[in-house]
């Protein structure tokens, strides 16, 4: 992946009137992508959720 497609975390760092544009460990959530350091749990807080099986698929198919 090239430098210029690869994420970086838009957290707004009021503070020093800047995003926080860190490229290691990106990932997206529904407020954009994010750093570990800025993601909604670790602003709140609180640990990572654990990482779990995915959706399941009973659910997949009662949405059809």
């Amino acid at each position: 992946m090239k430098d210029a497609q690869r994420p970086e975390c838009r957290h707004w760092i009021g503070a020093e009137q800047r995003h926080c544009r860190e490229g290691d460990g990106v990932r997206l959530y529904i407020p954009g992508h994010r750093c570990p350091a800025h993601t909604p749990s670790a602003l709140q807080g609180k640990p990572e959720p654990p990482t779990g099986p995915g959706w399941p698929i009973f659910r997949t198919q009662e949405a059809k």
